[in-house]
């Protein structure tokens, strides 16, 4: 009986190593033949033109994730009822009662 756990643990420990070694030869391979591609369009391009692309991919991303911030902030704005001066829209009871604040304080100023 133990011999034939023994065997059958032994098996499957064998067909794992078989087949961890086929995918991560697999896997390094691919990576070769990338790195054989990139290469080969890297020299296609050229140092000027590959440094251009880089600047603006990185400006592509930087001014995506700029707008989506802005969006979102403004949406959020939106809302909260406030302007983009952070005042409060000019409808409803929140205005009017803005406009008497500042009524208020217009005349506090004044005197």
């Amino acid at each position: 009986m133990k011999n034939t756990v023994k065997d059958t643990l032994h098996t499957i420990g064998d067909r794992s190593s078989e087949l961890a070694k086929a995918f991560g030869s697999e896997t390094a391979d691919l990576a070769k033949q990338l790195g054989n591609r990139t290469a080969k369009l890297a020299k296609q391009i050229g140092p000027r033109r590959g440094l251009i692309g880089v600047v603006m991919l990185a400006a592509t991303i930087g001014g995506t994730v700029m707008l989506v911030r802005y969006l979102r902030a403004r949406n959020l704005d939106k809302a909260r009822g406030t302007d983009e001066t952070g005042d409060k829209a000019s409808t409803g009871h929140g205005a009017r009662q803005h406009d008497r604040s500042r009524a208020q304080h217009a005349g506090n100023v004044q005197q």
